[in-house]
């Protein structure tokens, strides 16, 4: 039995459907849909029925389900047991992260770093295209990313949520709009807009659309980084959107307000590759899914 077959068909069933499946493993629908039949194939067996409501287990899906999470615990367990022989919860783990402040993050740092003393934990911010290459060149072993920010094809890849977030908006803390606690999006059409140009992601740029709609280019900021935003924002020379993790990083002297009318929400997700054989590395996954 092909335990990534089995992984995602237990997905599937949590999730109650193959898309939500698809979207909690950062995996296509395809891919999904692809290896749920080949397990059936494989089994010979009927696993799932599609109906009006939704997915229904069949009876030996419903055996699948309930055998195989116990299958999947045991396995891990086994695969900590074997490297914990050699390892005696001793090595080192780098992490490729981009620059943010997460408290869910830090909290996941500090109790690994109270749970697994005699692992070093390393980490090293990188700007958000750095992190995608850095950990498929296994220079690292683990990134933390934007959920927005990751590859289109995930298959070499283990992925885990740590956190929900949002986008904001910055301003100077003199600036009018910083009495407020939220805002639309049409309330920013008359405030000069700074941006990190063409760094910025497919998923940022969409959602400004809606603030640059119409504008001026004059009125358009480009600079070439994060800090440089800050600065530029810090000083009164515009607004922006950014995501909360980065304000909260570099906001220092900046009002940070939320948006009304626009779903910015996206997640904190920290991945490995599949192949990665660092000892330690179970160490952190097995946490991160305790969470």
């Amino acid at each position: 039995m092909d335990f990534e077959q089995l992984r995602i068909f237990i997905s599937v069933v949590d999730q109650g459907s193959f898309t939500k499946a698809a979207e909690t493993m950062y995996i296509s629908h395809s891919t999904t849909s692809r290896n749920v039949s080949a397990l059936e194939e494989n089994l010979g067996v009927r696993l799932l029925e599609r109906c009006t409501r939704g997915l229904k287990l069949t009876e030996a899906g419903n055996l699948l389900y309930r055998e195989g999470k116990l299958l999947l615990e045991k396995t891990e367990e086994l695969e900590r047991a074997v490297r914990n022989a050699e390892s005696s919860e001793k090595g080192k783990i780098s992490i490729a992260s981009v620059y943010m402040f997460s408290k869910e993050l830090n909290d996941l740092y500090g109790e690994f770093c109270s749970k697994y003393p005699d692992v070093v934990l390393g980490i090293y911010n990188h700007e958000l295209s750095e992190v995608l290459s850095l950990v498929g060149k296994t220079e690292a072993d683990i990134g933390v990313t934007f959920s927005y920010a990751l590859p289109k094809n995930t298959e070499d890849f283990e992925f885990r949520r740590v956190a929900e977030e949002r986008f904001c908006v910055v301003c100077a803390e003199k600036n009018p709009l910083a009495l407020k606690k939220s805002v639309r999006a049409d309330e920013l059409r008359t405030e000069n807009y700074v941006s990190v140009g063409e760094q910025r992601s497919e998923f940022t740029k969409r959602l400004e659309e809606k603030i640059l709609k119409n504008r001026p280019e004059g009125e358009t900021l480009s600079v070439p980084t994060l800090e440089s935003l800050f600065l530029q924002v810090r000083s009164g020379n515009g607004v922006s959107l950014v995501p909360y993790p980065m304000a909260r990083e570099f906001g220092k002297n900046c009002a940070m307000l939320d948006i009304e009318d626009m779903d910015t929400r996206f997640d904190i997700v920290a991945f490995w590759r599949k192949d990665n054989d660092n000892p330690a590395l179970p160490f952190f996954s097995k946490l991160i899914e305790k969470e």
